[in-house]
């Protein structure tokens, strides 16, 4: 399977032996769990980093930038009664072009 072959390399002068394999075998390696670990453990470091620093942004973007007194949630702003003692209208009436 494995043939030997030899080279002249010009860059030392020197006659090199070489072992030429098939390329399937070459690219064969073993099971990469230290490096599946050191991923895993950077991703895990990386959401741990992440999550406090999204809470403290949103925390600074609430104090910096206040809402504006027309920004207020519909639930707050009291209702006001009708001018005319009856219920409002639900829509607008509708205009004459």
């Amino acid at each position: 399977m494995a043939r030997m072959e030899t080279r002249w390399e010009k860059s030392d002068r020197k006659l090199h032996a070489e072992e030429r394999i098939s390329p399937v075998k070459a690219r064969q390696g073993r099971t990469g769990y230290r490096i599946l670990t050191v991923l895993v453990a950077a991703l895990v470091l990386a959401f741990l980093v992440w999550i406090p620093v999204e809470i403290w942004g949103q925390k600074e973007a609430d104090d910096v930038a206040p809402q504006q007194p027309g920004q207020q949630m519909q639930s707050e702003v009291p209702a006001t009664p009708p001018q005319n003692g009856g219920p409002a209208p639900a829509q607008p009436a509708p205009s004459a072009r």
